[in-house]
């Protein structure tokens, strides 16, 4: 099997916290298997990188189960949806097993207020399926449709009472939306927020990229999008869990979708890729407070960017570059200045 560090990454990386808060960010190789790097301590350095295998045909998902274990999904080359999780949490992993299913996206993941993970996908039939745990830590039940018509990778937020809500572009072009009705509980009918030419034209008709979604500090989601006119919009929860205010656009020029993280403080930070292919971003200048100007982070980027959040509150973002090797950018204090990016290799020799 060819060395991790010789393999170019082809999809969108992904990034998770161990239940001691460092961070494991994970990509999809040109071999198709699974490579990773992970901190030796909370806020430290990478280790070098280690090749978990599989076939992918598909960006990584990862989420955390109760116990602190990493748990890992993707779309395997035949289809299903796939999954390996650490065995201990931040420990040796158990290898891949599938899921079944017919997938035709990357899968979303997210837990349920009581910890359980559940998996979203788009199948075959364009509609919007999901496995969820029986409980924490445990198996997988069987696959539950949700319907509609995707043209999206789902995202999936999570309310301030704990119900999921994903999100997902339409076949009309708009953004789409279910929610559960209670956390964990069963979903409510799909919502339209708009974005087609009959009723959002500032958002250029379509939505070329899927969402991303964040939440305040008081509770409330924004979800975000790439407009076709290029420019980032966003929309937001007027309350914590309740109706949406409308889009709004925060320009840019964007050749990316967007990741989102919160800041220490709980102010909201959004990442893109420019048509530069440079790293760009917007913060709020307060929690819940509106946005302040573009700053550019500079780099080469040929994937979207990916965020997480360091046990001390710093913010790091991955994305793969031109030379086809993971490149990470931090703050160097939780909400503060950048370091400027960093190499941790995975380029061709």
């Amino acid at each position: 099997m060819p060395d991790a560090s010789t393999q170019v990454l082809s999809m969108t990386p992904a990034v998770a916290a161990n239940g001691d808060g460092s961070l494991q960010v994970f990509v999809r190789g040109t071999d198709s298997a699974m490579h990773h790097r992970k901190q030796t301590a909370p806020n430290a350095a990478f280790a070098d990188w280690t090749t978990l295998g599989g076939g992918l045909a598909s960006g990584p998902s990862v989420s955390r189960s109760v116990d602190g274990r990493l748990e890992v999904f993707v779309r395997g080359t035949d289809g299903a949806l796939r999954h390996n999780w650490q065995t201990t949490p931040g420990g040796n992993w158990n290898g891949w097993s599938s899921l079944g299913g017919g997938l035709t996206s990357a899968p979303a993941v997210a837990a349920n207020g009581d910890s359980s993970l559940q998996v979203f996908v788009r199948g075959n039939d364009g509609a919007l399926h999901y496995r969820k745990q029986g409980a924490p830590n445990a198996g997988f039940a069987d696959w539950t449709s949700l319907g509609g018509f995707l043209t999206s990778v789902p995202v999936v937020g999570r309310n301030a009472d704990d119900s999921l809500q994903v999100f997902v572009r339409g076949g009309d072009a708009a953004l789409h939306y279910r929610q559960q009705g209670a956390p964990g509980d069963n979903w409510n009918d799909w919502v339209s927020l708009g974005g087609a030419l009959t009723d959002q034209p500032d958002l250029g008709g379509v939505l070329p990229s899927e969402p991303a979604v964040g939440r305040s500090i008081d509770g409330r989601l924004e979800v975000f999008v790439r407009g076709t006119d290029g420019a980032l919009h966003h929309n937001w929860q007027t309350a914590p869990g309740g109706n949406w205010n409308g889009w709004s656009s925060l320009g840019g020029g964007l050749t990316s979708a967007a990741a989102v993280a919160s800041n220490a403080d709980g102010s909201i930070q959004v990442f893109v890729r420019g048509t530069d292919f440079a790293l760009h971003y917007r913060k709020q200048t307060a929690p819940n407070a509106a946005f302040g100007d573009w700053t550019t982070l500079g780099g080469q980027l040929t994937s979207n960017p990916v965020v997480g959040r360091n046990a001390d509150g710093r913010l790091e973002v991955f994305a793969s570059g031109t030379d086809g090797a993971l490149h990470h950018n931090w703050q160097t204090t939780p909400g503060g200045n950048w370091n400027g990016w960093s190499s941790l290799g995975g380029g061709l020799t």
